[in-house]
């Protein structure tokens, strides 16, 4: 969001909190709202209301009311808020508080507070803390600590420090750390021990001590260590291990090297759609059957050629939302109804034509976004329910009856849908235009529910078809 855009939603939000009761409503639902209230209406109350909600939200509380009450308030709630917190009210006692919370907090303690106790507390909670810990404090023991919290925190201990037993620690936990273990420590038994225990490792591996040996283990803890291989030593049998770990260690398999069989392999050991990186001239009709069984949307990396009535059918019954890639001329209504009914969603590719009222009311009682791909002369009260409550609920606009009717559904829910009824909407844009900032008042609206932490159903609402265009959003 630019500046510009982020200024105008601030002037209109501020605006719409006028009264305590606004004000109030606000901060309860979103601690951070604090920011568009108004400062003669910032009170200790409100401010305390909003740092119990966000801690943050203590950035937007007037100098003159961070008491240390409400400080500790604020860091008991996220540690982080200490960036907010007066210099003189930083005293160790709220120090250690923030960084328990948030180890990172230890960046905004004030070097005189930066106390042995503060700074083992925040080590433990994050090891990258000890990024911020002063030189004169960092222990051996504060370090190895540090790096079994967060094996990247190697690259803060100081090179002295930096034993065996705090490298091999620091490396157990993440293989990358070896990146920042002195090269004296680096032995051939060392870097084995790495990339058993973490394949990704081996791109830190010296060159010189890259052996078959420790790159077979590197590619067999993880398929993508293949791309750290060098080239000289991918041959057939080490490609083939690595693919079988991930399939997606394909990409890093040299051209001349990679068969048919290879590429089924790595359809079978990929939990996404790997067909995307299969050569093509190794896309045939077989291997894309294949892709489609295991992963339904690899249809859409399928050359159109090779979309056979067949090939969609396993694609649609693996993943109905794989109807998006299906050729116009093969979604019969067959195929249109097993989509649906295996994912709602799909009534967004299904033509116009094979929408039944039948259709679109198993589309919204599965995903009541569905709501939105259904033809105006389909959207009977019948429809407009089942897309309020089905277990992905998207309202419409209603009418006092419907509206009944979804409260009723969602009587001591603990998420219930913003709705608003034809009524609400006409008294909306009975009230015209900001003159100042050309927006109406129901889009002002939309801004005030958004800032009391209103949801992204409520904002549909006004996107459905609006009365000047009559068109769906985008």
């Amino acid at each position: 969001m630019s500046d510009d855009n982020h200024a105008c939603e601030s002037n209109h939000e501020t605006k719409l909190l006028t009264t305590p009761e606004h004000c109030l409503a606000a901060v309860k639902k979103r601690g951070l709202a604090l920011q568009y209230v108004p400062d003669e209406l910032k009170t200790p109350e409100l401010c305390h209301t909003a740092v119990h909600i966000d801690g943050k939200a203590l950035k937007y509380v007037p100098e003159e009311q961070k008491t240390p009450k409400i400080c500790r308030a604020a860091v008991l709630e996220d540690g982080k808020a200490l960036a907010f917190v007066p210099e003189k009210r930083k005293k160790p006692e709220l120090c250690l508080v923030a960084v328990q919370k948030k180890g990172w907090a230890l960046k905004f303690v004030p070097e005189e507070a930066k106390t042995p106790e503060v700074c083992l507390a925040a080590v433990k909670k994050y090891g990258h803390a000890l990024e911020f810990v002063p030189e004169s404090l960092k222990t051996p023991k504060l370090c190895l600590i540090a790096v079994q919290s967060r094996g990247g925190a190697l690259q803060h201990v100081p090179e002295a420090l930096k034993t065996a037993d705090v490298c091999r620690a620091a490396v157990h936990l993440d293989g990358k750390a070896l990146k920042f273990v002195p090269k004296a420590l680096k032995t051939p038994e060392f870097c084995l021990a790495v990339v058993q225990n973490d394949g990704q490792g081996l791109q830190f591996v010296p060159k010189a001590l890259k052996t078959p040996n420790i790159c077979r283990a590197a590619v067999r803890e993880s398929g993508f260590a293949l791309q750290h291989v060098p080239v000289a030593l991918k041959t057939p049998t080490l490609c083939l291990a690595a693919v079988r770990e991930n399939g997606w260690g394909l990409q890093f398999v040299p051209r001349k090297l990679i068969t048919p069989e290879l590429c089924l392999i790595a359809i079978q050991n990929a939990n996404q759609d790997v067909l995307e990186i299969v050569p093509k001239k190794f896309k045939t009709l077989a291997i894309c059957l294949a892709a489609v069984q295991y992963q339904g949307l690899a249809l859409q990396h399928v050359p159109e050629t090779l979309k056979t009535p067949e090939l969609c059918l396993a694609a649609v019954k693996e993943r109905g939302y794989a109807l998006e890639y299906v050729p116009e001329k093969l979604k019969t209504p067959e195929l249109c109804h097993l989509a649906i009914h295996s994912c709602g969603s799909a009534l967004h590719y299904t033509p116009e034509e094979l929408k039944t009222p039948e259709l679109c009311l198993v589309a919204v009682r599965d995903c009541g976004e569905a709501f939105y791909a259904v033809p105006e002369k389909y959207l009977t009260p019948e429809v407009r329910y089942a897309a309020g409550t089905s277990r992905n609920p998207c309202i419409d606009i209603v009418d006092e009856v419907e509206a009944q009717a979804i409260r009723e559904a969602y009587a001591g829910s603990a998420f219930p849908p913003f709705i608003i009824t034809q009524k609400t909407l006409d008294e909306l844009e009975a009230m015209g235009e900001d003159d100042e900032k050309g927006m109406t008042v129901k889009e002002s609206f939309t801004f005030l529910n958004d800032c009391c932490g209103g949801s992204e159903i409520f904002r549909n609402l006004f996107h459905r078809r609006s009365p000047e265009s009559g068109e769906a959003p985008p």
